[in-house]
């Protein structure tokens, strides 16, 4: 009887497909336009360039990637953490050899933040790192409306944290 339930319990176990997995949910991402995609219509013409800017210059200096991103919408998936690591794997943030890649993600919409680590920098900029910049740096400026200069104020602790 016991080998009976093991069994049942394996085919169970090996016909339940995962809830989100990009191949069954065929996500359609935006295209990326650069570093810097505000998808919400958060920042000016002018605060994109700047922080554009700031991005390339240190993608020549060290190869790492950095892309910024405003969404209005995660649907259909649960939370930002699994959008936005589907995200950044979609659109190939960081050099695949070295995985190097870091998103910042936000929504003022949604009222969510989040700093995707590619795994080739977990040891230059810790999930706790990454948590300290969101909760000492960037949500003080958006909590005044300024999501500008949280975002660059961000950046610039990212790149710091990075050296």
């Amino acid at each position: 009887m016991k080998k009976y339930y093991y069994s049942l319990l394996l085919v169970i176990m090996f016909s339940v497909k995962p809830a989100f997995n990009q191949d069954t949910l065929s996500i359609k991402f935006p295209v990326p336009s650069g570093f810097v995609n505000d998808f919400e219509g958060i920042l000016t013409t002018g605060q994109e360039k700047k922080l554009e800017k700031i991005i390339s210059k240190y993608e020549r200096k060290t190869s790492n990637e950095i892309a910024i991103v405003t969404v209005d919408s995660i649907a259909p998936y649960p939370d930002l953490y699994h959008y936005s690591l589907d995200l950044a794997n979609s659109w190939g943030i960081g050099k695949k050899d070295k995985n190097n890649g870091i998103l910042l993600i936000f929504s003022k919409k949604l009222r969510n933040i989040r700093i995707q680590t590619g795994k080739g920098l977990t040891n230059a900029l810790t999930d706790e790192e990454a948590k300290r910049i969101i909760d000492q740096i960037i949500i003080p400026e958006f909590k005044k409306g300024d999501y500008f200069s949280g975002t660059e104020k961000g950046l610039m602790a990212i790149l710091k944290e990075l050296q």
